[in-house]
């Protein structure tokens, strides 16, 4: 499946197209999205060679569901996309599902399933659902270090139970908890990361047991809600090569991330703000080192308001932070490196136009401060402190 180009998924798009209403009469639902963009920055390289334009920016997806009865429904999306050296326009079952829904507070779930972080990870890939180019990188970090990037939080094979429960008049109550593995390849993000240092490569990652839960208050003020997301792994293993050819192991024993959540819509406003907090303490086997403890911070607030039918506009502020004990990078200056590696901050405005119900074109502009979710291997020169990126993206969706 990886060496499938992602035409195979653009194909599936247009016969979904041409077929739509013939399979709809059929109970079978289909819906599709391509989207291109183009990153620019002006000093470090960012989600792939964008200090010289970049149109490795792309995403293809086209998705099929069937109610077989009025609680079991089934479902399967094909996805690819491009962003610099990630991806590379492979086609991959994104999600695939059986979903039995037997009461209002409880369903259940099996296959590979999203997982539950934040608000928005489970939808990130519907991008006529959002204002902006890209989420707040802080959270939703599309290559992001230490587990907090999209390869690693993506989505989960394994089983799920949810449903929602009434509280009367104190809204209602929504929950998710699920139990799995992953498929993380060794040319993900996660596995850049590692290789950053260039002391090693990875040659296989063992993500372990999986767990994952979701708890939602919905609010009885109509528009506010508060989220919380958890998961936690145990035993995650990514096997390692030096140099010399000698085999070790990187034993991640304890990995954590949670997220608190808050939204408000009304009208055409929408005001909301995320704190993500994750641990991830490692050691290499075999090596004299001690373990090592991440412990990355993350938060953003974001608002947005639509002016008309047609324009949209947002902005956002986010920050990350590598160890949250380390905010200033002393610990960096302890090793002769630059102290702003060890945060990056993110002003963002976007402008989004919807040409038609199909049609949706962005524009985006960041002033980001720091440089710890830069790859090294898009900056073999070094980092700048203070940088430019321009984003524009233009969606087709049905």
């Amino acid at each position: 499946m990886k060496n499938v180009s992602a035409w195979i998924c653009v194909i599936l798009i247009v016969f979904g197209m041409k077929t739509v209403s013939a399979f709809e009469s059929g109970g079978i639902d289909i819906h599709g999205f391509i989207s291109q963009g183009y990153l620019l920055s002006d000093k470090n390289n960012y989600l792939g060679k964008s200090g010289d334009g970049s149109f490795q920016f792309n995403e293809v997806g086209i998705n099929f569901s069937k109610e077989l009865t009025e609680n079991l429904r089934l479902g399967i999306q094909f996805f690819s996309r491009d962003l610099g050296e990630i991806g590379n326009n492979e086609v991959e079952i994104d999600w695939a599902y059986g979903d039995y829904h037997w009461k209002d507070w409880f369903g259940f779930r099996v296959g590979i399933l999203r997982q539950a972080h934040g608000f928005y990870n489970e939808l990130r890939d519907l991008d006529m659902l959002r204002t902006s180019v890209l989420l707040p990188q802080s959270v939703y970090a599309e290559s992001g270090r230490d587990l907090v990037g999209r390869d690693f939080i993506s989505r989960i094979q394994g089983a799920s139970i949810y449903g929602e429960i009434p509280m009367k008049a104190a809204g209602s109550l929504s929950y998710m908890l699920m139990i799995g593995g992953k498929n993380i390849g060794n040319d993900s993000a996660v596995a850049k990361w590692t290789q950053a240092a260039g002391t090693w490569t990875v040659s296989d990652i063992d993500s372990g047991t999986f767990y994952n839960g979701k708890l939602q208050w919905n609010t009885p003020l109509n528009g506010l809600r508060f989220g919380f997301t958890a998961s936690k792994s145990t035993d995650i293993r990514l096997n390692l090569m030096t140099k010399a050819q000698t085999a070790m192991v990187n034993d991640i024993s304890e990995y954590y991330s949670y997220v608190l959540s808050a939204e408000y819509s009304w009208k055409d406003l929408v005001i909301s703000a995320e704190y993500m907090k994750h641990k991830k303490d490692s050691e290499i086997i075999g090596m004299a080192a001690p373990p090592h403890p991440v412990c990355p911070e993350a938060y953003y607030v974001s608002v947005s308001y639509r002016f008309t039918d047609w324009f949209e506009m947002g902005a956002y502020y986010s920050e990350f932070y590598y160890n949250e004990d380390d905010k200033n990078g002393e610990n960096f200056k302890l090793i002769r490196m630059p102290d702003y590696l060890a945060w990056q901050k993110d002003f963002a405005l976007s402008t989004r136009f919807d040409i038609n119900k199909s049609l949706t074109f962005k524009l985006e502009g960041h002033v980001i401060d720091g440089a710890t979710q830069l790859l090294r291997q898009e900056n073999p020169d070094g980092f700048e402190k203070s940088w430019y990126l321009f984003a524009a993206k233009i969606s087709f969706n049905f």
